[in-house]
């Protein structure tokens, strides 16, 4: 990466004069999408949670997707146009990775939530297998259920 070239004030780039601009602003995106989504996945565990769900992603990608522009546009002055597909470059990347992110950190912090849901899903694995209709004494029932183990976390 060429930080002379990607943090020059007003260098008016382009194609010509700096070809590796839309692979600078792919890595940029990318960072902003690992910063983001560790915010989120953070920010989403308290209680005083503004941005979650829908609203967290719709603004994580208008922060991946504009901000890069701005900066472009702003403060490298850059011809955009003689460049080919540098507006949205990186963009899908750089969600992925906010969404793996923000995925991750938010389950590291909720892992009592996941083992309720390994717990369930064993209960209804059981209930499935054994033909549970359930309450009525039949085979399969709540009985069977209840005898279910919670499975205890280990290293493999």
């Amino acid at each position: 990466m060429t930080w002379k070239k990607f943090t020059a004030y007003n260098s008016s780039p382009t194609v010509a004069t700096y070809p590796e601009l839309p692979e600078n602003i792919t890595i940029l995106r990318l960072f902003l999408g690992l910063a983001y989504g560790i915010s989120l996945g953070f920010r989403e565990s308290s209680n005083d949670v503004t941005l979650k769900g829908a609203m967290g992603v719709i603004f994580g990608l208008n922060v991946i997707t504009f901000l890069p522009i701005i900066y472009m546009n702003f403060y490298l002055n850059a011809a955009t146009d003689t460049y080919k597909h540098l507006n949205f470059a990186g963009v899908q990347n750089a969600l992925a990775v906010m969404m793996l992110l923000w995925i991750i950190c938010f389950t590291m912090i909720h892992e009592g939530m996941e083992n309720e849901l390994k717990s369930a899903l064993v209960k209804g694995m059981v209930n499935a297998t054994m033909g549970g209709a359930g309450g009525d004494g039949a085979v399969g029932g709540d009985d069977v259920v209840a005898e279910v183990p919670v499975m205890q976390e280990s290293e493999f």
